[in-house]
């Protein structure tokens, strides 16, 4: 995902228009697809046939949106945008080089919701840390099912003794959950990496917008505290609170 230089816009929203299409955000970024400002402003006089995106295994529904903000028109993709026309909102957006301006966050003031780009909702240390704790769990499920089998194969074969077991055991938590506890450290990394331009780009919009530790922000876990009664279903997964 590209570097981007977003500025903050303050103002009511006005004129918009907002549409469900599909595209393939995922892929775009691990390919080196273009930022979102470019695939904004390449969109700008193009019907929805023209942006249609063929269906792959990654591809998801987002708003596209245009409206005019501070008297500029702008235009972008979010997972939800939740606003209205009149509502009071402040925008991070970028102009791009033929004038048209990208919107890459927006946080209605009122209440604190906020649309994003879609998966750039953490910076990327949280974004590594979340990354981790899937592959942990996943190593120690596959390490506890390993234990089993050879506790059953063990019984099968009437091997059974304390002083046996217990020194199969000392291999396994000796060597076997550290090998396990790197290669979740490996595959983290190695998963973190391909997406981490959507954690980057994340953190530019939320120091844009002035918030601390942009790297440490996950805005799916800051919102599950802030959850308010009226919140809709894709609230906290789609469109958060800040």
């Amino acid at each position: 995902m590209m570097e981007v230089s977003p500025q903050k816009l303050r103002g009511k929203i006005e004129g918009l228009t907002r549409s469900r299409r599909s595209r393939d955000f995922v892929m775009g970024q691990i390919g080196g697809g273009l930022g979102p400002a470019a695939v904004s402003a390449g969109l700008a006089g193009m019907g929805g046939a023209a942006i249609a995106i063929a269906t792959l295994d990654t591809t998801e529904k987002a708003d596209y949106v245009e409206f005019t903000l501070d008297g500029k028109p702008l235009r972008g993709w979010f997972w939800r945008f939740p606003f209205s026309d009149g509502d009071e909102v402040e925008a991070m957006a970028e102009e791009s080089e033929n004038g048209a301006w990208s919107a890459l966050g927006v946080r209605r003031e009122s209440d604190g919701l906020v649309a994003v780009y879609p998966h750039c909702f953490e910076g990327r240390w949280s974004h590594y840390f979340s990354t981790f704790r899937v592959w942990a769990a996943i190593m120690g499920f596959a390490f506890i099912v390993l234990l089993i089998i050879d506790l059953i194969s063990a019984l099968n074969a009437g091997n059974v003794s304390l002083s046996g077991r217990a020194w199969v055991y000392a291999i396994y938590f000796g060597y076997g959950l550290p090998a396990m506890l790197g290669a979740s450290i490996f595959f983290a990394w190695l998963a973190g990496r391909k997406t981490e331009g959507f954690a980057r780009f994340a953190e530019v919009v939320f120091r844009g917008f002035g918030w601390p530790d942009p790297s440490k922000l996950n805005l799916r876990a800051i919102s599950r505290k802030k959850r308010k009664p009226g919140d809709g279903r894709d609230y906290g997964l789609r469109y958060f609170r800040y």
